[in-house]
């Protein structure tokens, strides 16, 4: 059995964290903590042999925790998991000892190939509850995602494919994958974006457009929001990154 502590200021993310490794039968005990401060007090009154935590953080962020608990249990596993991928903080995290970085919105079989890594032990993927009805529905609509993300599509286009309500869909998405269906949406375009960006020559206009963004400012603000940075600036940078191609969303 390996004590756990997952570490994040979204309740929804603990959860879904939580939700994967009891789907999954991973032998584990879970403690959780809703920020770095409470977490210091658990790592100091328990014996942790994996780290899950959030980067952006109130009182204490991720890193600063990761070196913290990196002192106090020198054998510690530490998985940072975070939607904010900068090529600054993942160095950061090499540094601190981390073993691996995980972008949200969480890629089940990353995490399920992670969390194997560490341990050792296979997921369990022959439960009939790995794939519900509820799993079903939703992999319909990423796949209609896929299909349909470079035109104006909405929650209530979607709904109406897979004969749900937009209200129920809403909540189902966000149970399944941990975030709302506008950012799982604006997230997959700006994967996209990035690969463009590495590997083509298209203009930064038209690569907003070709995923679906028609307003370039609009394209550059939440490009920026995501990842710190311009995609003109993450052009200009070389960095090529695999966690970018969002293909990898099943």
């Amino acid at each position: 059995m390996y004590n756990v502590l997952i570490v994040d200021d979204e309740h929804v993310e603990r959860e879904g964290i939580k939700s994967l490794i009891s789907q999954y039968e991973f032998p584990f005990h879970v403690l959780e903590a809703e920020n770095g401060l409470i977490a210091e007090e658990i790592l100091n009154r328990n014996s942790i042999d994996i780290l899950i935590t959030d980067v952006k953080m109130p009182m204490m962020n991720g890193l600063e925790l990761s070196k913290m608990a990196r002192k106090t249990q020198e054998n510690l596993k530490i998985v940072i998991c975070s939607g904010y991928d900068e090529f600054e903080y993942a160095k950061s995290a090499i540094k601190l000892g981390v073993v691996n970085y995980l972008l949200k919105p969480l890629v089940i079989e990353e995490f399920l190939e992670v969390m194997q890594d560490i341990t050792q032990i296979s997921p369990c993927t022959d439960n009939p509850e790995n794939e519900t009805q509820e799993s079903k529905v939703i992999k319909q609509v990423k796949s209609i995602l896929k299909d349909n993300f470079q035109r104006d599509i909405s929650l209530t286009d979607v709904a109406n494919e897979v004969y749900l309500s937009p209200g129920y869909l809403s909540i189902l998405f966000k149970k399944e994958t941990g975030v709302n269906f506008s950012k799982y949406l604006t997230d997959y375009r700006l994967g996209k974006a990035n690969y463009l960006l590495t590997n083509s020559n298209m203009k930064i206009n038209d690569i907003a457009e070709f995923v679906g963004i028609d307003n370039p400012s609009y394209f550059s603000r939440i490009y920026k929001n995501k990842y710190g940075i311009s995609p003109l600036q993450y052009r200009e940078s070389g960095i090529c990154d695999d966690k970018f191609d969002q293909e990898k969303i099943q």
